[in-house]
């Protein structure tokens, strides 16, 4: 039993595999530190959740939602895919940031490694790497997602300050 709450089902290279016994809910146990807490309970479809923080034994863990896909960095890692479905991958990401900086929250490490695709083909930014910042840094980390996947930014997209002009940007 993990802090009296959760029933380890498996380990995996992402964390701990668990059983909430709270919620009945299967989720991912990661290792963090120094975690903001507003990240706790943001939805949105394109962030991984976290549902709860805790800590066991010294550790500080995230609870998060439990995603099948793999990362930006294993699967683009020297082969960039299509330039417009790049966009689409980063546009998607860029909505998820958007919501993060509405909420006054800055990701601050937004890279191939932090950024996922489902199973399902859905781009996902994990928090539990979230190390703050200024949101012009996350605007721009986008953007270097962007080429290392194969992505063409036009003028206007390089120009874009938020990331929710980013967003709309890409989907035009």
């Amino acid at each position: 039993m993990i802090a009296n709450r959760f029933v380890q089902l498996e380990t995996t290279p992402a964390g701990i595999k668990a059983r909430d016994q709270e919620t009945a809910q299967t989720v991912l146990l990661v290792d963090v530190r120094h975690f903001d807490s507003r990240l706790v309970g943001v939805i949105h479809p394109a962030l991984v959740s976290v549902f709860a923080i805790i800590e066991d034994d010294g550790r500080e863990l995230a609870a998060t939602e439990v995603v099948q896909g793999r990362s930006l960095k294993d699967l683009f890692g020297g082969d960039p895919c299509h330039p417009k479905r790049a966009a689409e991958i980063v546009s998607e990401l860029a909505d998820g940031v958007a919501e993060l900086h509405a909420r006054g929250v800055v990701h601050g490490n937004i890279t191939q490694a932090s950024a996922m695709l489902t199973t399902k083909g859905k781009a996902r930014l994990t928090l539990t790497s979230a190390i703050g910042g200024e949101e012009i840094l996350d605007v721009n980390a986008l953007k270097l997602v962007l080429k290392t996947i194969g992505g063409q930014p036009t003028a206007e997209v390089e120009a874009a300050e938020s990331a929710a002009v980013l967003a709309a940007l890409l989907r035009a």
